[in-house]
């Protein structure tokens, strides 16, 4: 055989010096070419993690309605909207939110006809011009006179024409702490909606390795595929847990709202491993092997330790580096060269 032949012209270099140093093999090129050798660059392949982790509204797309001021809720219809319901734009959501204000129309209409008690005893002119022709007491008692008045009137206003609490539009009620019947504060949220369109992904974790921002898959529990696409993570100081917030790059997902998934998560540090053609690793007297090109024509052995093997590939770790080039076609070649010195 050629092989053979161009075998025989090899020269063994430092094999049996020591028993501890690797094997190393002078390979000449004519050589390299006849039984097919080809190297392939070393880079390491990351640990994938199946991270938990739930479906959850997009903030980007929740809406929340408030008090617009003090009263009493009361719902349109027979209840309220509940979590889980769906409300169209425009639509009442408490009818009406009407107020107790009785004690604040009473205080306003003392304070409105104090004012005019005081403007007739002075002999005040309300019209005139605050700032140049009245002296400054005059000028308090016009303005409360004034404000009092406005109070008045936007109590009565409220009273006689109550203010629905609407819908902004569309959507799916995802949290209703309103009580029918409560008085609320002005400002305080009643509703939390969410607009349609696809849902976020949530996940937390403790692990400082875990690539969040590399992750771009999920899977759901019946093994559909979920694309991600990351939105922003943050870290809890106290808790040492980071928090990481995807949007669904898709809107034909048929997802719910705390429904369960599995994120495939890269650990970033100590990996170590490489991803091989399963030909590039040898065994001999219970050990695996792959072959290293460290000059045009020199091969070194060196043990390594085979995690995996799938369709033809093969995962390694051992006295391995990014950067290094290993024989991935041609290593058994290499190995049954006279004198390999392969121990």
């Amino acid at each position: 055989m050629r092989i053979a032949a161009a075998s025989a012209a090899l020269c063994l270099c430092a094999v049996g010096a020591a028993a501890h140093q690797p094997p190393q093999l002078q390979f000449g090129k004519a050589a390299q070419r006849e039984a097919g050798i080809r190297t392939v660059l070393l880079s390491s392949v990351p640990e994938i993690v199946q991270l938990p982790g739930r479906v959850v509204a997009d903030p980007r797309r929740e809406l929340r309605v408030a008090a617009p001021q003090d009263g009493m809720v009361e719902p349109e219809g027979r209840q309220l909207p509940v979590a889980g319901q769906a409300v169209r734009a425009g639509q009442v959501l408490p009818q009406p939110d009407r107020r107790d204000l009785g004690s604040d129309l009473a205080a306003a209409e003392r304070d409105k006809k104090l004012g005019r008690i005081q403007i007739d005893r002075y002999g005040i002119d309300e019209h005139q011009n605050l700032e140049i022709k009245l002296p400054t007491p005059s000028i308090e008692i016009v303005t409360n006179y004034h404000s009092a008045e406005a109070r008045s009137g936007q109590i009565q206003d409220t009273l006689q024409h109550p203010l629905p609490l609407l819908a902004p539009r569309a959507g799916t009620i995802l949290r209703s702490p309103a009580v029918a019947g409560r008085v609320v504060a002005g400002g305080q949220d009643l509703f939390d909606i969410s607009a349609p369109g696809a849902p976020a992904v949530e996940a937390e974790f403790s692990d400082d390795d875990l690539d969040a921002a590399a992750a771009h898959l999920a899977h759901t529990a019946d093994g559909r595929e979920v694309p991600l696409l990351l939105l922003g993570s943050s870290y809890d100081a106290g808790l040492r847990s980071h928090r990481v917030l995807y949007a669904v790059a898709g809107d034909d997902l048929a997802l719910a709202v705390n429904e369960p998934l599995q994120l495939e998560v890269p650990r970033t540090v100590g990996a170590g491993r490489y991803r091989l053609p399963a030909q590039s690793v040898f065994h001999h007297d219970g050990q695996d092997w792959v072959w290293l090109h460290v000059a045009p024509q020199s091969f070194t052995a060196v043990p390594v330790q085979v995690a995996a093997a799938a369709d033809g590939q093969v995962l390694v770790s051992g006295a391995l580096r990014d950067g290094l080039r290993v024989v991935g076609e041609g290593a058994a070649a290499l190995a049954a060269a006279p004198d390999a010195g392969v121990p």
